[in-house]
């Protein structure tokens, strides 16, 4: 009978293949168990090695022209071919490329300074963005929770899941769709403009930065940090994108926008959303929640018939949009506070270095008062 012998690298690769299995089917079993949620850890295992596998192989490619790939992409109808796929990585190496290249221009600094490049990397993955179900008290606007779900859902979906969350009656939700999340590599959405791509891709590479300072670290301490990150983020990415226009230009044709961005309602439109939060706030606060819901239905009609038409607008809607405090139908003076401290800033990297540690809306007053002084001696 002939003696089975094992060598260190039998043994060795029957380890490593027990395992691979033993892995793929803990993988699958939790995949099929996310159901309508968004799985942040597939996505991280699935795109985390993509931009240095990309890398990697630039050696073998012939690579169109950098501004040629982002004509081309960004005027096709139809972003989910094999063609636009080709192309979708050519052009998000090319944008993190001009980012990178705008922060370290201005000097950015960083808890981890890097020779080349600046921490952390500038690294997102165009794709079909996340949805999210956001749930606030009915009696007051408040963002008591927000769970990522697939970006794949239908209508029927955003029904169920709203109505499953709304079995306590004491909650308000709606499932909103985003055009971005801070995953690293970020999801930034497929189909937005050039210009809106930038501005995305600049606003979650901010997240990613704050994540190192008490600002980001605290993000979801209180709903006044979260409107704090999120309106940072927004000013810092848009002007990140502005400089990343000005300076490369559009190759879309659209390089004459670059110096405001476009609005994407009326501003009429934008005080009835003010009024109407303001109206709602005071109805909740004298307990009149049946009142206030709808008022929040009667206002949505009336600007459906001014080519406006959220599907839905209750606590959920005002604790989600509110939080984006810069913002043209904001209400929270938090949006025009801290955009004049970036206005009273040196530059965008004092001013990243000024907020990055702040821990409360109190800070943010001290802030301006603080500024406002000097202004004035």
């Amino acid at each position: 009978m002939q003696k089975l012998i094992l060598t260190s690298g039998t043994v060795f690769l029957f380890v490593f293949l027990v395992a691979t299995l033993f892995l793929v089917g803990v993988f699958a079993l939790r995949d099929a168990r996310m159901s309508e949620k968004f799985d942040v850890v597939r996505w991280e295992r699935t795109t985390v090695a993509n931009k240095w596998l990309y890398e990697l192989g630039s050696v073998f490619r012939d690579d169109l022209d950098e501004d040629e790939s982002i004509l081309r992409y960004f005027t096709l109808d139809d972003r989910d071919t094999t063609y636009a796929l080709g192309l979708e990585n050519t052009v998000e190496a090319v944008i993190e490329e001009r980012i990178t290249t705008v922060l370290m221009d201005i000097d950015v600094d960083s808890r981890l300074p890097i020779p080349i490049g600046v921490f952390p990397p500038v690294d997102f993955e165009i794709a079909d963005s996340p949805r999210v179900l956001v749930v606030s008290p009915r009696d007051r606007i408040a963002r008591i929770s927000s769970s990522l779900l697939r970006p794949d859902l239908e209508f029927e979906d955003f029904i169920r899941i709203e109505k499953e969350a709304e079995s306590d009656l004491s909650k308000s939700a709606l499932v909103v769709g985003t055009g971005g999340v801070a995953t690293y590599p970020a999801v930034v959405a497929k189909g937005a403009s050039y210009r809106r791509t930038l501005e995305i891709a600049a606003h979650e590479w901010v997240h990613h930065y704050l994540f190192f300072y008490p600002l980001g670290q605290n993000y979801f301490a209180s709903s006044d940090l979260l409107t704090i990150n999120e309106t940072v983020a927004d000013l810092v990415g848009d002007e990140l994108a502005g400089i990343t226009l000005h300076r490369w230009g559009d190759p879309t044709g659209m390089s004459g926008l670059y110096a405001a961005k476009p609005a994407s309602k009326s501003i009429e439109i934008d005080m009835m959303m003010r009024d109407l939060r303001a109206e709602v706030e005071a109805l909740l606060m004298v307990g009149q929640v049946e009142t206030a819901e709808s008022r929040m239905e009667e206002v949505r009609l009336e600007l459906c018939d001014r080519n406006f038409c959220p599907r839905r607008i209750n606590q959920a809607y005002f604790a989600w949009f509110g939080a984006y405090a810069a913002r043209t139908d904001a209400t929270d003076p938090l949006g025009p506070q801290i955009a004049s401290l970036r206005e009273a800033s040196d530059s965008l990297t004092d001013f990243l270095q000024m907020v990055r540690v702040v821990t409360s809306r109190a800070e943010i007053e001290f802030l301006v008062l603080g500024k406002r002084v000097l202004q004035d001696e």
